[in-house]
């Protein structure tokens, strides 16, 4: 029953909140109380700059963008809402300098939600009239040709606003040293196959295991201690199988957060970071997205009902990798899908219902003497139902109930099943000019339940190893929170957040306090510094998350992450931004790592602590968005994991040190919808094993990969494109070294690959 692997096989194997407040349509106006109490005067263009017509396309175009106006009349976020790249990169841009009259209510300025078109003209290349006929004797003169002139875009702000909501901000916590990205953000990075959720490989903090795979340690973190959210929903997973995308479909994915420390109080129960993303808000028009590659597609549609008062979305992925292995690897079976749907209505001008279904399936297999070997096979789904309300005075309220079901399969065809419900709620307030404040409550039960071997088939042993992980139980944690945001001059922000939760499982129960503070503190006009300190308390984990895989009974007690960071962030010319953080987190207590690196025992009991740990290094990035046709990030990591000592061993490297990473990425408009990208991964190898106990124990070889991609775009109608993509991770066919022998004749490498995904797709949008 004891089901043993290679390094290599395991790691195979183991694969919104709402942005208004205050909600008051101009076109469709609520029952009128007194005038006096709810009179609504529209923001009023009073200039705005003309945007910059892209280079790279040709055409007409129109772009929406939803623009957030202050109360002083200046313009706080704008974000293209529709519209085709790359004119709704050049849209958003131009609206941020937009200066309004600001909204009133009352006769007081209130913040506002302002809908605009921004319009894309290119103008008509006149003909020159006939030269005239040459005279006797002379060359004849050659008009010169004009160029196709652009016009300039003009802003369509002078009509009045598509849409007006006078509206509170967006609540969310943030601390200084997290990192997000936008689907348009990411979307032409190279090696990142269009999807939010892989390109978080390439910020600062995030240590790959094997190269391609998306299996990381953040700050020293093993992948067990790093949670996954969308939508604040708890998840086992957010990639499919070994190198598939992500489970949510990139057309319903609106941006993705790592939190490598300190995060937001409404996340909890991990001592890593929190990988959190956010769906998109419903789209007011019909709209859809398809895309057909070597080995899968997918397709996102969404429209709107009841004159926009409701909304349905549905999306999903299914590979056919299977069909291609079959010529390549005929012994090999390799199958993933997801599915994703979404319904919201609104119940008045504040108040919305959403319902949020997703879930995913991952298969892969070998055949060997003509049986099949199950090398991994899960499945999860989730349905969340929940409630937003916006309240007076910049207040917002969430109250969700989340169901779910995950599944693993595990030897001679049993599984091991987890049923999920939680429940959880939030409000957050307005407390005065300088003050807000959020409170908030969660509870997770999961119900496991497991297919063991009867005790009369198997050894004792072997039965007490099955049922330390697939016995059934009932296990819960339940959390609490308060934070506060203050706001004593202006771009400084102090967040503290005080937050607990009680663990129970067959009888044992644990509480982990998991306090927070976090500052942003301008120290000069661009010059910000970050500083951020947590703890985070976190129940045993099984060393690579599987669905439904779990140690029951608290074994140990909770493990405890100690975080601490600081840093500064400089706003650079050209349109850069550059951070420089330095972290030190202290774990205690953990037992989610590899006792050796080259062999994993997938049901062994649970392992003993490995003592105190830590993780200390610096971070650097160094981004452009997409601007002026050209994008950039470029980040590395310096940083050092130990094992603390123990009674029988001093401290050591960690198994999956690695000292340096660099990583670069660039995206090029090249003007006639082409784009191209590349990125550049580059970090040092793993310590070796046998020198695991020196100060400055030996590595393996570095590793280099290569990443490029090329799209040619052809836009269609209003919004709508055509693009042929081609794009290749590892095109250098390089080789990851995974251990080193060695004997007096010389050393023999063990290597992984070279592992090359390539990729040919039509991506095609509404």
């Amino acid at each position: 029953m004891r089901a043993r692997a290679t390094f290599a096989r395991v790691l195979f194997g183991a694969a919104l909140g709402l942005a208004v407040a205050n909600r008051a349509s101009a076109d469709e106006p609520a029952p009128a109380p007194p005038p006096a109490a709810t009179e609504l005067t529209p923001p009023k263009l009073l200039f705005g700059g003309e945007p910059v017509y892209p280079a790279s396309d040709s055409g007409n175009a129109n772009v929406v963008v939803e623009a957030v106006v202050a109360a002083d009349g200046s313009v706080e976020s704008a974000r293209a809402v529709e519209g085709a790249p790359p004119f709704d990169v050049a849209a958003a841009e131009a609206v941020r300098g937009y200066r309004f009259e600001p909204a009133r209510r009352q006769g007081k300025p209130v913040r506002a939600r302002v809908r605009l078109i921004v319009a894309f003209t290119e103008k008509t290349v006149q003909v020159p009239d006939p030269a005239p006929a040459p005279q006797e004797g002379r060359a004849p003169e050659v008009p010169p040709t004009p160029a196709a002139a652009v016009a300039p875009a003009a802003p369509a702000a002078p009509a009045a606003p598509e849409e007006v909501r006078v509206t509170g901000r967006r609540y969310e916590t943030r601390s200084p040293t997290e990192h997000r990205m936008t689907r348009a953000e990411v979307r032409l990075m190279a090696g990142a196959f269009g999807d939010p959720f892989r390109a978080i490989e390439i910020l600062p903090g995030v240590i790959p295991i094997v190269s391609g795979l998306p299996y990381y340690y953040v700050r020293g973190a093993p992948p067990s201690a790093v949670g996954y959210f969308v939508d604040e929903v708890r998840v086992p997973y957010l990639f499919h199988f070994g190198l598939g995308p992500g489970v949510i479909h990139p057309a319903l994915v609106n941006e993705v957060a790592l939190h490598p420390a300190a995060f937001p109080a409404r996340f909890g129960r991990y001592s890593g970071g929190v990988v959190a993303g956010e769906t998109k808000e419903p789209s007011p028009r019909l709209t859809g997205e398809g895309l057909i590659r070597l080995y899968d597609a997918g397709a996102f549609v969404e429209a709107p009902l009841a004159g926009g008062k409701a909304h349905v979305a549905v999306g999903g992925r299914y590979s056919y990798t299977g069909l291609l292995l079959t010529l390549l690897l005929p012994e090999t079976t390799i199958q993933y899908q997801d599915y994703n749907a979404r319904a919201s209505v609104e119940l008045g001008d504040r108040t919305r219902l959403s319902l949020f279904a997703f879930g995913a399936f991952d298969y892969a297999s070998n055949e060997k003497d003509g049986k099949e070997n199950v090398l991994f096979a899960s499945e999860f789904h989730r349905v969340d139902l929940r409630l937003d309300h916006d309240g007076d005075n910049r207040s917002h309220s969430r109250v969700a109930l989340t169901v779910g079901l995950d599944r693993t399969r595990i030897e001679a065809n049993r599984f091991a099943r987890d049923w999920v419900v939680g429940i959880r709620g939030r409000h957050r307030m307005a407390l005065g000019k300088t003050m807000e404040a959020e409170v908030g409550a969660d509870l997770t039960v999961d119900i496991y339940g497991g297919d063991l071997p009867s005790i009369y088939a198997v050894g004792r042993d072997e039965y007490e190893q099955v049922a330390n992980l697939y016995s059934p139980r009932t296990e819960t944690a339940s959390g609490a929170w308060l934070t506060a945001l203050f706001k004593p001059l202006p771009g400084m922000e102090v967040t503290a957040t005080a937050r607990a939760d009680v663990f129970t499982s067959m009888g044992e129960v644990a509480v982990g306090p998991s306090p927070r503070l976090s500052a942003r503190v301008p120290l000069r006009e661009k010059v910000t510094a970050l500083f951020a300190l947590g703890i985070a308390p976190q129940p045993p984990a099984f060393a690579i998350p599987l669905p439904a895989v779990g140690y029951g009974g608290l074994p140990g007690g909770l493990s405890y992450a100690y975080q601490k960071s600081a840093g500064v962030e400089v706003l650079l010319p050209l349109a850069f931004r550059a951070t420089a953080v330095g972290f030190h987190h202290s774990y205690f207590n953990l037992r989610d790592v590899f006792a050796d690196r080259g062999d994993a025992d997938i049901e062994a009991p649970q392992a003993r602590t490995n003592g105190p740990g830590q993780a200390f290094g610096l971070e650097l990035l160094l981004t452009r968005k997409m601007a002026n046709r050209v994008s950039a990030t470029v980040s590395y990591t310096l940083s050092r994991s130990q094992l603390g000592s123990t009674t029988t061993r001093p401290s050591i490297v960690n198994l999956f040190d690695r000292t340096h990473v660099f990583q670069a990425a660039s995206a090029v408009d090249m003007s006639h919808g082409w784009f191209a990208s590349i990125r550049t991964v580059i970090y040092t190898g793993w310590p070796k094993q046998d020198d695991l106990l020196l100060q400055k124990p030996g590595r393996l070889p570095l590793f280099f990969r290569f990443d490029a991609r090329l799209e040619k775009r052809w836009n269609w109608r209003k919004s709508g494109y055509i693009s042929l993509i081609f794009e290749g991770l590892n095109v250098t066919a390089s080789k990851e070294v995974l251990s080193q022998q060695c004997s007096p004749v010389g050393c023999k490498n063990e290597e992984f690959g070279p592992l090359i995904v390539p990729s040919i797709g039509v991506e095609g949008a509404l």
